[in-house]
């Protein structure tokens, strides 16, 4: 059959169940769990290109400061029945290793990175926002390449959301204390060195 549709496009279609989700769940399957549907999403060559960089700074800081793992996009973030979602990046604290499985993550992540698609530049915040508040994510980054801004959500101690809007200036995290990004670097059009930005960030 073929589709009347130009790229880049947002694909979805209806399950029975998750299991038919995890059934096709293997690190190939471009699909995610959203909501009882199953949804898959293009991917620039600027949406891998953040991505690699983003996880290669994650990774690199990591390895020298400890404390947590990074996982990469096609490793799903079980949160209920109805919902597995597969963020671009998301951290687990070693508090949390535990929830770490061989197929899945059983639970939040404590950092969660969305990059938006340019299919649906605004799925991130309009469907799987609101389901990572109801979890409790500590913290989730979401980056607009088509606006050139970086939205971020922290859940505050009295268990509401804050949020910080930013195009340039540095972003850091609170779930990993002396992390951070120069939000700048993002939307340069050759990214920056990531082993300079690491020195930066390493100090």
């Amino acid at each position: 059959m073929q589709l009347d549709v130009a790229p880049p496009f947002v694909l979805v279609k209806p399950v029975s169940g998750e299991r038919d989700y995890y059934d096709l769940a293997d690190e190939d399957s471009p699909w995610e769990l959203l909501d009882g549907r199953l949804v898959m999403s293009p991917a620039s060559d600027r949406h891998e290109d953040l991505f690699r960089f983003l996880l290669t700074l994650l990774s690199g800081w990591l390895d020298e400061r400890g404390g947590a793992v990074v996982r990469g996009s096609r490793y799903p973030m079980r949160l209920d029945p109805r919902w597995s979602p597969e963020p671009d990046l998301m951290v687990v604290t070693h508090v949390h290793r535990e929830r770490i499985t061989a197929q899945r993550l059983e639970g939040p992540a404590d950092l969660v990175i969305e990059i938006a698609s340019d299919g649906d530049p605004l799925l991130d915040e309009r469907e799987k926002l609101p389901r990572y508040h109801a979890a409790g994510i500590p913290e989730i980054w979401v980056l607009s390449p088509q606006t050139s801004s970086v939205r971020c959500d922290r859940l505050g101690p009295e268990g509401s959301y804050r949020t910080e809007r930013r195009s340039g200036g540095r972003i850091s995290s609170t779930v990993l204390p002396g992390f951070w990004i120069d939000v700048d670097w993002l939307w340069q059009e050759a990214l920056p060195s990531t082993v300079r930005c690491l020195r930066s960030l390493l100090g």
